[in-house]
């Protein structure tokens, strides 16, 4: 008896490393159960779109009086211009998906449970992008449905049946999701909800209006990549103007993001693995 009890008791079954997956379907379940985040992805989805109708609705009452140069500048990033005021609401959204988690100390539960910091982090970034991309996605198709009447009756030609339309649209979703990207990346360095989003709006809003007023050649260069007019580039189509200010590719705006994201995910990923929570 004694020697089945002993075999037994040092029978322990194998501790199971959490998967993946499963990380994903904690952090779904974390991001659902907050109501502030629908409140915030619908906040985001009526300021965009109802901002698009409005700019597109006060363009079409004001057709007659734009000069030559300002009707050739209207293109499908005219359509879907109130995503530039959507993008402070999915940046604020990527920092409290980290920076709550800190603040009520959910985080050191996180971490208990997943131990794991790499698929921790690997998991917010993907559930959070996922979430963002098919607002973006709802926010470009519906701008498109609500702002483009009004400049096509003008003659403007919006058709998805060009390439550079589609991929202006498509743009949007990626611009958003890079932009609550860097918010959770803030999230992650600052711990701190106030401080993470003051930074984000420093970044989008406060650069930009510095690099506007720097002399010469280096504030055009430097104005061109901030990460706002960076993001913008990206659902451009029409061809620069003479005289108008100079702005990166679309491709070129899309990649200047892509670093900037980088610059903020990958030490906001090796502060997370290396500190304490």
């Amino acid at each position: 008896m004694t020697a089945t009890t002993t075999r037994s008791f040092h029978m322990d079954a194998p501790i199971r490393r959490i998967t993946f997956r499963e990380a994903l379907d904690s952090e779904f379940a974390k991001i659902r159960s907050v109501r502030s985040t629908y409140w915030t992805l619908l906040i985001c989805v009526v300021l965009s779109v109802g901002i698009s109708l409005l700019i597109a609705a006060v363009t079409s009452a004001n057709w007659d009086t734009l000069s030559a140069t300002n009707r050739a500048t209207v293109d499908m990033s005219s359509v879907v211009a109130g995503v530039y005021f959507g993008v402070l609401v999915v940046g604020v959204l990527g920092v409290l998906v980290v920076s709550t988690e800190y603040g009520t100390g959910m985080m050191r539960t996180s971490l208990t449970a997943f131990p794991r910091r790499s698929v921790l982090f690997l998991a917010k970034a993907v559930v959070l992008t996922l979430v963002v991309l098919v607002t973006g996605i709802i926010i470009a198709f519906a701008s498109y449905g609500v702002a483009s009447p009004f400049y096509t009756k003008h003659g403007v030609d919006l058709s998805l049946s060009h390439g550079a339309n589609v991929r202006a649209l498509l743009a949007v979703p990626v611009y958003l999701a890079l932009v609550a990207l860097m918010g959770l990346a803030l999230g992650f360095l600052l711990r701190h909800t106030a401080a993470a989003i003051s930074t984000l709006v420093g970044l989008f809003f406060v650069v930009p209006i510095i690099t506007n007023f720097l002399p010469g050649t280096l504030g055009k260069d430097l104005n061109k990549i901030v990460p706002s007019n960076a993001g913008s580039a990206m659902m451009v189509t029409h061809a620069a103007t003479p005289g108008s200010t100079p702005t990166l590719s679309p491709i070129g705006g899309f990649v200047a993001l892509l670093i900037w994201t980088a610059l903020l995910i990958v030490p906001a990923f090796w502060f997370f693995r290396h500190r304490d929570a």
